[in-house]
């Protein structure tokens, strides 16, 4: 009794264990939000720039795509302001802008009540995780159990059987039967 207690408590930690934690999830969120409130008040384009790019280097992990896009234009396009102080670096660095060509992952947010968009496989902001390979995730050869070559030689030949049968299919049935017993007596 006390080793399925065991195996329970194993089995329920380590699907726990999965995925980024509810802690990390909500200082990521939170830390998105104080950058995002960041724009509507007067912080420098310097404050708001190191805010964005402190997100993305220690704030990615478990954060959906549009969110890290945004975070990274946001930075470089704020960073870009003082080197280029045009008409067109400014608007680059109005929110929801991108530099021209880039295609954002998602629009920017525009309902708090739409259902997220789907989440990066990999951390944004750090080198891509490696710990699942192709190898982890290739199928697993098919193994059958003894005689099921001879079972599908059985229904193959029991198919054929009901189809020329006609009404009286019962013989069909009959040799089905012997046939896969014979099967499983080999």
């Amino acid at each position: 009794m006390a080793r399925r207690w065991v195996g329970l408590w194993v089995a329920v930690g380590g699907t726990m264990a999965c995925g980024p934690s509810f802690q990390t999830m909500y200082e990521n969120d939170a830390r998105f939000e104080h950058c995002y409130a960041l724009e509507e008040g007067t912080a420098t384009m310097q404050q708001k720039s190191d805010c964005w790019g402190d997100w993305t280097r220690n704030h990615t992990y478990g954060q959906t795509r549009d969110r890290v896009e945004y975070a990274r234009n946001r930075s470089e396009a704020l960073l870009a302001v003082p080197d280029r102080p045009t008409d067109e670096a400014m608007m680059q660095a109005a929110p929801g802008e991108t530099k021209s060509g880039d295609t954002a992952a998602a629009p920017t947010p525009t309902n708090a009540f739409a259902p997220p968009p789907k989440m990066d496989s990999r951390d944004g902001g750090s080198v891509v995780s490696t710990w699942i390979t192709d190898a982890a995730v290739a199928p697993a050869p098919t193994i059958r159990p003894p005689g099921a070559d001879c079972v599908d030689e059985c229904t193959a030949a029991w198919n054929m059987c009901r189809q020329t049968c006609g009404l009286k299919c019962e013989g069909c049935d009959k040799n089905s039967k012997s046939c896969v017993s014979n099967c499983m007596s080999k």
